[in-house]
């Protein structure tokens, strides 16, 4: 897979609109300033270094490291070293949550855990299984087989679950099983937030396409996450204004249209209330 000594050629693989591989990629398919991304990103660091963030964890990625990005994570690429270069595969959320259906086990808490545990340096013998794992499914991609679809989506089901079991030995949450529903239910929501929550700052909202009370949800949410919906949603918002207010191109009115504020006081307002900063001093400190 490697060893093209020095012609290392961008080689691309596709599954229709689902799956994308990449080999050589040296340019991640991420903005350089925090973004709300749609799809999940699972990165192998062949060589060279580069930074990225989620949410506000930084990090330099390393040689020899493995990194797991979900959809709906806030995420920038940046300063890649002339050398760097990765194997990624870019899976659609709908792949992703194919990857995951059936297994009601992925709790919200599993998601905000992966906020700070995306990057997984390999030793030598992790190495020969990345390698191994990873030409499993560049078969699968190249291959005419009729089920390929669901054999990747098996070997990446495999790989959610090895950072599952890794996620609970580290937990403290694991006292008896959750009621699922309520899990189930909780990640309904959180699907919902990545979708809508832009234009959709109320509770009612999120109950109403759940067929459940503002309340029954803000309850089951509390409950699953310590949060309540409400502070899920101001902190979706928040973290969405704060990249923007990064990507300097913006002004303060294009932001308010962007995020559906009625104008810039009122923009201005929210982001003070739940920030103690106004807009301008927390772009003034972030400006490099």
């Amino acid at each position: 897979m490697q060893n093209n000594k020095n012609k290392e050629t961008l080689e691309i693989y596709v599954l229709g609109d689902d799956f994308k591989y990449y080999e050589n990629l040296k340019y991640l398919p991420l903005t350089s300033y925090p973004s709300n991304i749609q799809t999940a990103l699972i990165v192998y660091s062949l060589r060279g270094t580069a930074k990225i963030s989620v949410h506000e964890d930084v990090h330099w990625i390393q040689p020899d490291e493995l990194i797991i990005l979900l959809p709906g994570q806030f995420v920038s690429f940046s300063e890649p070293s002339e050398d760097f270069l990765t194997v990624t595969m870019v899976i659609s959320s709908s792949m992703f949550g194919d990857a995951l259906s059936g297994v009601p086990r992925f709790s919200p808490h599993f998601f905000f855990y992966m906020r700070s545990h995306y990057y997984y340096p390999q030793n030598e013998r992790d190495v020969l299984r990345i390698y191994n794992y990873l030409g499993m499914i560049k078969d699968k991609v190249m291959s005419t087989d009729a089920y390929r679809r669901e054999l990747i989506i098996h070997l990446l089901r495999y790989l959610y679950l090895e950072l599952f079991n890794a996620y609970e030995k580290e937990s403290m949450l694991v006292n008896t099983r959750k009621d699922t529903r309520k899990e189930e239910l909780a990640n309904k929501f959180f699907s919902l937030i990545m979708k809508h929550f832009k234009e959709n700052k109320d509770v009612a909202f999120y109950a109403d396409k759940l067929c459940i009370t503002s309340k029954y949800l803000t309850m089951v949410i509390k409950e699953t996450s310590g949060k309540s919906a409400k502070d899920w949603i101001v902190e979706y918002i928040i973290l969405e204004i704060k990249a923007l207010l990064k990507n300097t191109s913006l002004n303060i009115q294009e932001i308010a249209i962007r995020t559906n504020f009625a104008n810039q006081s009122s923009l201005g307002r929210f982001f003070r209330k739940h920030t103690g900063m106004s807009l301008s001093q927390y772009r003034m400190s972030h400006l490099d």
